[in-house]
């Protein structure tokens, strides 16, 4: 299968296009900068350039698009909702004029509203699942949400399959490949000891969030999700090779939460008013999976609770 991949020099596409060239896929990767290693046929280019991008999607069975303005706070308003809401509407666009039959969408949780800027919301119910209401709390899952409006519409128009994957607060806990992601992306310019320190730990250790901003997300913000990037490159190759689906939209995390307090006392702190549809174990997470499991074959493989991080954070912890 011949593969594009828009944004294949950000963090997910860094990770993404090496462990998809193992799988034998023919890559390619369409984005303004080079990616890091040369694991696809780099061609330059911006997703808002239609022409440019339908040149270069030619002969490609299909497509996963990543690029994306990744947050809120990273352009203005006007910039993120053209990129990313017209940049998937061109990249759809452009799968239908040519023939291409399998699209897959970087999603995110923001799109539920439980995100990195959200307010402190309140889940009608939980486990949160993809029938639950979207109230996007800022631009960037606004645009995430709109962005599988799109995928919908160019399904049930077109035919075009169309799997949008929510990914829930993605880590990179691997120091090998996180080593190559904070060479690129949001992430570029850090080391694996600053990102780890900065951002994960503080989640960990300080649950309620409370650093001065800016800063990683509040864990309550989120549901306490998270998402190891490996189990997220799972998710995008089942997608990629499911030829079943017509449109879906999949919440994709771990089995955990990133919390180190257990889930049924996060609930009854927190959430002790929302209606509960079954009991939770331990550190089980508040946002189900069970959809992707069930259709997708999705199953995480890895928890922060166990890898290169949680070693780096203990060996961190008995210096200071």
């Amino acid at each position: 299968m011949k593969i594009m991949v828009t944004g294949g020099s950000g963090l997910i596409g860094s990770y993404l296009l090496r462990e998809f060239k193992r799988y034998g896929y023919t890559l390619s990767s369409y984005c303004r900068s080079k990616p890091i290693e040369n694991y696809a046929e780099w061609i330059e280019g911006d997703i808002k350039d239609s022409d440019r991008l339908k040149a270069a999607c030619e002969g490609h069975d299909a497509i996963i698009h990543l690029a994306a303005v990744a947050g809120s706070g990273r352009a203005t308003t006007e910039e993120l909702l053209n990129l990313n809401v017209m940049g998937t509407v061109n990249v759809l666009e452009v799968a239908v004029d040519i023939g291409i039959k399998r699209f897959v969408f970087a999603s995110s949780g923001a799109a539920t509203g439980f995100s990195f800027q959200s307010n402190e919301i309140i889940p009608e119910y939980l486990p949160l699942d993809e029938e639950h209401p979207c109230t996007p709390q800022d631009e960037y899952g606004m645009s995430k949400l709109l962005g599988e409006q799109a995928c919908k519409h160019y399904s049930s128009r077109y035919g075009l399959q169309t799997i949008c994957l929510r990914i829930n607060h993605n880590w990179c806990l691997d120091r090998k490949g996180t080593n190559i992601a904070v060479q690129t992306g949001w992430a570029k310019g850090l080391t694996v000891d600053k990102l780890w320190q900065n951002r994960y730990r503080k989640v960990i250790e300080n649950p309620e969030g409370d650093w001065p901003q800016p800063g990683p997300p509040s864990p309550r913000n989120l549901l306490w999700a998270v998402t190891d990037i490996r189990d997220t490159i799972q998710a995008f190759h089942l997608a990629i090779e499911n030829t079943d689906i017509l449109h879906e939209v999949f919440q994709i995390n771990a089995d955990d939460t990133c919390s180190t307090t257990e889930t049924h006392r996060l609930i009854a702190q927190y959430f002790p008013h929302v209606p509960i549809r079954h009991s939770f174990k331990n550190y089980e997470t508040l946002i189900s999976h069970s959809k992707a499991k069930r259709i997708l074959g999705y199953r995480p493989q890895h928890t922060w609770r166990d890898s290169d991080f949680i070693h780096w954070l203990k060996n961190y912890n008995s210096k200071v």
